[in-house]
């Protein structure tokens, strides 16, 4: 299986993400949050594969909204974006 990746457009949508993951599930080390992007690209992918989740749609993670999703199919990079509220 190709490995994918996630990356967030800006900072502060990775920032929001990671506000909504910590008050959540607590602080996470360097670490544990690349564990957390890769278990997150391999659940996006494969939602997206089943026909589960729809890109340009929102994302959510284990309970927490992670973001509206992209795909660059050159990169094998899903990308996410903070939803407008």
């Amino acid at each position: 299986m190709e490995e994918v990746m996630i990356e967030f457009y800006k900072g502060k949508d990775e920032q929001a993400f990671l506000d909504r993951w910590q008050a959540e599930h607590g602080s996470q080390s360097d670490d544990q949050i690349d564990e957390l992007y890769a278990a997150i690209a391999d659940a996006v992918d494969e939602a997206v594969k089943k026909g589960e989740h729809e890109l340009g749609d929102t994302f959510t993670y284990e309970g927490v909204e992670v973001g509206q999703s992209d795909f660059n199919a050159f990169y094998s990079l899903y990308l996410f974006e903070a939803t407008e509220n």
